[in-house]
């Protein structure tokens, strides 16, 4: 299933400030380089790569975001917005991600942030890392993304949730309930499931870890003799996707400066 740039699944977390991780996983952190080629590729570690005596910036303790915490994403056809649902299960380790028979009756969703946490480094401290040292260039892959076609990205901040609520609405754009026993069953006993609300009109999926489901992230630049960073402002573009998804980055080009929509 393709998504265009425009897609809210790709976007719903550009408002705050983050990317999206479209499918949210554990071991995206802060440090690790993601590279742009045709895709956007984890690398590695930066330490893997950059030569420097000083060890590398160790992320502040995780923080409540404010800011992201009890936020409502834009009603979602429903389409979309179980695909991004059986994302969040599959990440929570659900035995069966899939629920589209519990929302039949629903034509949109709705999901509200929960339990979210931001765990970063200050784009100062990663300038001061980077300051005290060199990228090595011998090694292949480091050549590659920055033989000027492409382009390297360091995460300096990543949002980590293990829940998502979710609010299903029918075609008169009332919030309705959905069979949580039925759900409880399929997703197996990793995701806890439960209901909330006045009306218990919003499910709630909770899984046994922190996964990261969005970022924050600085390009790598080298000019006047200097290695330093470029800001990247949130995009659609800037989304990380899984294997399958890639094709919907089509359409941004990437430079030094940021970026340029066709």
């Amino acid at each position: 299933m393709a998504f265009s740039c425009k897609d809210p699944s790709l976007t719903y977390l550009n408002r705050y400030g983050y990317n999206v991780v479209t499918l949210p996983r554990t071991g995206l952190d802060p440090l690790l380089v993601l590279g742009r080629d045709q895709t956007l590729t984890p690398l590695g570690q930066l330490s893997t790569v950059w030569k420097t005596a000083d060890p590398p910036p160790v992320p502040a303790a995780p923080q409540r975001a404010a800011n992201v915490e009890g936020q409502k994403t834009d009603k979602l056809d429903l389409s979309l917005g179980l695909k991004m649902l059986a994302n969040a299960l599959a990440a929570f380790g659900a035995t069966t991600p899939s629920i589209e028979f519990a929302y039949q009756r629903a034509r949109k969703v709705q999901f509200t942030l929960t339990n979210v946490w931001s765990v970063g480094i200050d784009p100062f401290t990663v300038g001061e890392y980077l300051a005290s040292g060199d990228l090595n260039l011998s090694n292949p892959v480091v050549a590659r993304f920055f033989d000027g076609d492409s382009a390297a990205y360091i995460i300096n901040e990543v949002l980590k949730s293990q829940s998502v609520a979710v609010t299903a609405i029918d075609s008169d754009g009332t919030a309705i309930g959905v069979d949580v026993p039925a759900i409880s069953n399929v997703v197996g006993a990793k995701v806890k499931v439960s209901t909330g609300g006045d009306q218990q009109d919003f499910v709630t999926y909770t899984g046994p870890e922190l996964v990261t489901f969005g970022f924050k992230a600085l390009e790598i630049d080298y000019s006047s003799g200097r290695w330093g960073v470029v800001g990247v402002n949130p995009s659609g573009g800037m989304a990380f996707a899984h294997e399958e998804d890639q094709t919907e980055l089509e359409g941004v080009i990437f430079n030094p400066g940021g970026l340029v929509r066709l």
